[in-house]
């Protein structure tokens, strides 16, 4: 089982969140200046300067009407990407923009084959660092999400998490 299942695994248990060796924190997602919604890793309280971080996941926490597209982008400001992994919907999942060797990616996924008709903490996307990062440096971005209704999926359903 890779790192990531196991990040998955951690947050599909009911009431569980991935701690100590699992993960380092857990942001939800926010508006940022230009309207535009972002999740930083770490937890909502102050990070100490000294966490860090070579390898993420964006997770969606729940979807009752599961998830048919979303475009995520995840930010790790002074850090390099040496790895992008599909999480739940890897049949139709692309890189679209930055990716290995860069210090963002956004990637987009479709479900085609109902793989998402009902979400419950899935990992969309994991990304590893070729160095540790600060947390606070590692941003998320949702950039779309919908469900199979075509409903915008709210962007608080939405977390990142640092894993070590």
């Amino acid at each position: 089982m890779s790192l990531f299942e196991r990040i998955a695994d951690a947050f599909r248990e009911p009431g569980a969140r991935a701690t100590g060796s699992a993960a380092s924190g857990v942001g939800a997602v926010s508006e940022d200046a230009d309207g535009a919604e972002s999740a930083d890793a770490g937890d909502d309280g102050p990070t100490d300067a000294a966490e860090l971080t070579d390898a993420v996941v964006a997770v969606c926490q729940r979807a009752p009407e599961g998830i048919r597209t979303y475009t995520i982008e995840v930010t790790a400001e002074g850090g390099e990407i040496t790895e992008v992994v599909p999480g739940l919907l890897e049949a139709h999942f692309e890189v679209v923009d930055g990716g290995v060797g860069a210090d963002r990616v956004t990637v987009r996924a479709v479900d085609f084959r109902g793989e998402a008709r009902s979400v419950e903490a899935e990992t969309l996307v994991g990304v590893r660092l070729a160095e540790p990062v600060p947390v606070a440096d590692v941003r998320m971005r949702l950039v779309a999400a919908e469900d199979h209704d075509g409903d915008t999926l709210p962007s608080e359903w939405f977390r990142v998490a640092s894993v070590e």
